[in-house]
């Protein structure tokens, strides 16, 4: 189902990592044979370039122990003591900036960080004022040069303020959550506008996965607009990768721990949904998209396990909604759906994987379909939804999606390019469903980058097979490919 549209810049790889937490989540679950597999479906490659984009820590607090002077050699003598001194009560300095529970207490905290020794020796989580603290220290050159046995104090400076703690978020950020609610949030699962604009807002507060993944499609939305500069579009690319890599980081934790709430549900929930969509505006984001899509079936295969109430409507029942409002649409192109039937047909004799068997079958029946119905076209291919969520297997999808994996490859393209074909019915498909997106969002059609990147390294052999998916690229670069019904 072709939804979103597509982005200049050519992100890397992000979804390999969050792949193992995934599937552990899933075993612990014990999803059973239905769902096996479902556990590796995100992923998360970091390079050296993706590093960069993670935010630096805002503050750094280091804070050095004061050492103690002790006097040595002290010597007293009794006899010039007078016999009967009164003693006084023994002095001691406040403690000002002392920890909430040594102040509960009524003793004098020894102030050192993160944990005082009060705090540390009884297992309590040591907590301070709301103070920003900055502790001027000599560096370790300095310090390595000092000469022995000499004490050196450093003395606290106090700002006082409230603490800055990360994320911190500017203008820009601000106008991207907006431009989210107003026009690029998702608009699957059908019927759910109001809880992506109110419901899932209200969460990104608490999860921060969740805010990162609704900042990159925004991003990445505004990138593909047709009002968006050159520049302004590499920026922004660079802004929405960023911001990928912090969801994807912070979703990879999530997984770590099975969720013991319907929010925390929710918003992993609507984390996949979003990155899944920002998948659509990548140049290589295909097997992005089909792991994310992975993703939201895991997460919530576990939601309804563990009785967690869902945000979205409807989630399991859409294909059957969407089919019924296209009974009565219009046939796509004959001459497209000729052309894919005679493509597909003409490679069938390369598929001999059972699983990749199933995935053509599917592929041939809904390019067939076409002649006849566009809503039973529509169910074909959903149907090659349902084998990379739910059928393959951990084993089978990594296979699948291997970049050795000639046939796989030849597999996608097709599948990339009959989407493309299928965008009448697609995008009538989203206008049954939502608003009328706002103008300046991008056309239809981003996918064919998804075309680009698959047909960069066509192996000689297989360059016959490819003919009909690189006509349908040059069809939407050259706009003979219609993407509405005349």
């Amino acid at each position: 189902m072709e939804w979103p549209q597509d982005a200049n810049a050519e992100p890397q790889n992000l979804t390999k990592g969050l792949g193992p937490r995934l599937l552990a989540f899933k075993e612990r679950h014990d999803v059973g044979q239905a769902s096996s597999g479902l556990g590796d479906t995100l992923s998360l490659h970091k390079s050296s370039e993706d590093q960069t984009h993670e935010t630096d820590m805002v503050l750094s607090l280091t804070f050095l122990d004061n050492t103690r002077l002790k006097s040595s050699g002290s010597s007293f003598n009794m006899s010039h003591a007078p016999l009967h001194t009164p003693k006084g009560r023994k002095g001691h300095t406040k403690s000002r900036r002392g920890c909430f529970n040594c102040k509960k207490a009524r003793i004098k905290c020894k102030e050192n960080r993160p944990s005082c020794d009060y705090c540390s020796h009884r297992g309590l989580q040591c907590e301070w004022p709301e103070l920003q603290i900055s502790m001027v220290r000599q560096s370790e050159s300095n310090i390595q040069g000092r000469q022995p046995g000499v004490v050196t104090r450093t003395s606290p400076s106090l700002t006082i303020g409230p603490v800055t703690k990360e994320p911190v978020f500017n203008m820009q950020d601000f106008r991207l959550f907006n431009h989210f609610l107003k026009a690029a949030y998702p608009h699957h699962p059908v019927g759910n506008d109001s809880v992506w604009t109110h419901e899932i807002p209200s969460l990104a507060s608490e999860y921060d996965f969740l805010l990162h993944a609704m900042l990159a499609l925004s991003a990445s939305d505004i990138a593909n607009s047709r009002g968006c500069s050159q520049d302004q579009a590499l920026q922004l690319n660079s802004t929405a990768l960023s911001y990928r890599v912090k969801a994807i980081t912070a979703l990879n934790k999530a997984m770590d721990s099975p969720s013991r709430s319907f929010e925390q549900g929710n918003a992993m929930l609507g984390a996949c949904f979003a990155l899944l969509f920002q998948s659509i505006l990548m140049e290589n984001g295909l097997v992005e998209y089909m792991s994310f899509i992975r993703g939201v079936i895991a997460v919530s295969i576990h939601m309804g396990m563990s009785k967690l109430r869902f945000l979205f409507e409807n989630m399991f029942n859409q294909t059957e909604m969407i089919q019924s409002n296209l009974q009565d649409m219009d046939l796509v192109n004959p001459d497209l759906a000729s052309g894919a039937c005679r493509s597909i047909e003409r490679f069938g004799h390369l598929v001999v994987n059972p699983r990749e068997l199933e995935y053509y079958g599917y592929l041939l029946s809904a390019a067939r379909s076409l002649f006849t119905s566009s809503a039973e076209a529509y169910g074909n291919l959903s149907k090659i939804y349902g084998l990379f969520c739910y059928t393959m297997s951990h084993a089978e999808y990594s296979a699948f999606i291997a970049s050795t994996n000639e046939v796989g490859k030849l597999l996608q393209s097709h599948f990339a390019a009959l989407q493309l074909i299928m965008m009448p019915i697609t995008l009538s498909e989203q206008a049954l469903v939502r608003e009328p997106r706002n103008e300046t969002s991008p056309g239809a059609g981003t996918t064919t980058r998804w075309l680009t990147s698959l047909h960069r390294r066509i192996v000689p052999g297989m360059m016959a097979y490819y003919e009909w998916p690189l006509l349908i690229e040059r069809g939407v670069h050259e706009g003979w490919v219609p993407f509405s019904f005349a």
